[in-house]
Formats: C-alpha cells, sequence, structure tokens
C-alpha cells in the first residue's frame, strides 16, 4: 500500500481526500512520504525538513446531493433543506469547478444552516483557506454596508462542539472578507454580527489566515437568514487548506557560515618630513 500511495502535492493535485489522510497517518506514524514536487525543483514555500500539505474539496467526487465524507449539515433552525452539493440551479454559475459545488438557499423564514468541513487529520500551524463562493443573500438595497441575510466562516478547536467566528478566533482575511453587517432588527441568528451578505455577482475567491488548528479541529460554513425576504442561495467550492508539515526523523543542516573577507594591513605611517632627514658628515680634525 505504501509504495502506490503518492503523497506529494503538486499544483494541480486531484489527490482524494481518503488518501490524503492515509499520507498523515503515515507522517503520524513516522514513515518516509516522496518529497513534494515543489521541494525537488527547490521551490517549495516550506522550510527544509518540512513540506506543503494541501487538503482540498471541490465536491466533485459525489452524487448530489450527497457530501463527501466527515462533511457535516445541519440546521439548527428553519424548514428544510440542509446544505446539500448540486450542479444546477441559482445563483448562477452553479459551480466553481464543474460539475458540484456545496450549496444552501435562503428562505424567507428565520433560519441557520451550517455546514461543517471535515475534522483536520493533524495539528496545522499557520495554515491558509482558499475558496470560492458565490451568493446572493438578501441585503439591504439603500444601505450598502447593511444585509438582512447572510453567511459566515467559524471555526472549532474541540472536533465540532463550540464554534466562534474566523475573526474571533483570531483568523484574518487576506482577501474576500466580510462585506455587510446583519440587522438587528428582524431575528437573524447572526444579528449584528459581520457577514457575507448581497450579490457576489459570480464566484469570487476568499483567502484567510487561520488560527492554529488542533487534530480534529474544524470549519463551519454558515448561513442564517431573517423573518422576511429572501434571495437566491449561496454556493461554495474548490476548497483548500495548505500549511507545512515537519518530516520525521529529518534534521535542517545549519547554513554554512560565510568566509570573511581578509582585513587590509595598514601600511606604515609616512614619515613626518617629506624627505629623509640629512645626516651631517663629521669634518676632520686640523
Amino acid at each position: 500500500m505504501e509504495a502506490q500511495l503518492d503523497c506529494s502535492v503538486q499544483s494541480d493535485s486531484k489527490q482524494t481526500t481518503f488518501s490524503k489522510l492515509v499520507c498523515f497517518a503515515l507522517l503520524i506514524a513516522g514513515v518516509a512520504v516522496a518529497p513534494t514536487a515543489l521541494q525537488e525543483s527547490g521551490g517549495s514555500p516550506c522550510p527544509r525538513c518540512s513540506g506543503l500539505v494541501t487538503l482540498s474539496e471541490n465536491f466533485d467526487g459525489v452524487t448530489p446531493p450527497a457530501l463527501p465524507t466527515d462533511w457535516l449539515a445541519t440546521n439548527a433552525l428553519g424548514p428544510p433543506p440542509l446544505w446539500v452539493t448540486s450542479n444546477s440551479g441559482v445563483p448562477v454559475p452553479p459551480s466553481d469547478t464543474p460539475p458540484n459545488a456545496a450549496f444552501i438557499d435562503d428562505p424567507a423564514v428565520v433560519s441557520d444552516k451550517r455546514l461543517d468541513s471535515l475534522h483536520f487529520p493533524l495539528a496545522a500551524a499557520s495554515a491558509q483557506l482558499t475558496f470560492q463562493q458565490n451568493f446572493n443573500l438578501e441585503a439591504s438595497g439603500v444601505d450598502p454596508n447593511l444585509g438582512f441575510d447572510g453567511g459566515v466562516l467559524e471555526v472549532s478547536f474541540d472536533g465540532g462542539n463550540t464554534f466562534q467566528d474566523i475573526l474571533a478566533a483570531g483568523g484574518s482575511f487576506v482577501t474576500g472578507g466580510y462585506n455587510r453587517t446583519i440587522a438587528t432588527d428582524r431575528g437573524s441568528p447572526l444579528a449584528g454580527r459581520q457577514a457575507w451578505s448581497g450579490d457576489s455577482e459570480g464566484f469570487i475567491t476568499t483567502v484567510v489566515n487561520l488560527p492554529f488548528m488542533p487534530a480534529g479541529g474544524r470549519l463551519r460554513w454558515r448561513m442564517a437568514s431573517d423573518s422576511s425576504g429572501s434571495g437566491e442561495g449561496w454556493r461554495v467550492d474548490t476548497i483548500n487548506i495548505n500549511w507545512c508539515e515537519p518530516h520525521p526523523g529529518c534534521t535542517p543542516s545549519p547554513p554554512p557560515r560565510p568566509t570573511p573577507a581578509p582585513r587590509p594591513v595598514p601600511s606604515a605611517p609616512p614619515s613626518p618630513h617629506g624627505t629623509p632627514a640629512f645626516t651631517p658628515v663629521p669634518r676632520p680634525t686640523p
């Protein structure tokens, strides 16, 4: 089995979640795995004795409406549907990488609909999340900063028992962050919080610097609606999480110390006289 596993990570990798989990298990057990293509070319963004790990999900390996293994959809409030995979419908386009994306509707009643990622198989420090999202959620047509229905990104450090907003947990948006604040007078479960709302007009890229993620941690995409009005919904696709993982048993060699340049030897100071002093010859005694 080990010989058949490709644990390298390339920019166009289609490696499945299952094979990644096995590769992670090999790393934990101290089994050597192949270096990444980036490392072999000398272009890895990771320091020596560590490799780039990529956890990916584009929802194309399942048949709609099923979710991938270890992904969880729940409705804390509101009627069905729950988060599903979808290959058609609004908002358009239906996916970033055809055919599927994760999708949730935006109903005209109070709802709280949640999509939890798979558990992190390893602790991840300095991880970065990138995903594509396409949303059309009810928002004010007068105030560009006000949303009525919206979506947020949350994180759990205890296996999915409790969650908090990604910003409150120490994460930060690089691009594609929250664009509105949810109204406080319409009964939304996200009232007063920053969120994605309004119309993204197609898929946009969101990049997030994650806080330290322990093994078993989870991410949550959470959509909440209020008691009036509706929208087309929210689509999430092409999720990638990258971080550098140390190679077991590898000791980085210290960098060579530079050889100091020879210091110039100072020349003797010049004589205070421009020419040698004249020594008189003694005159003979008469």
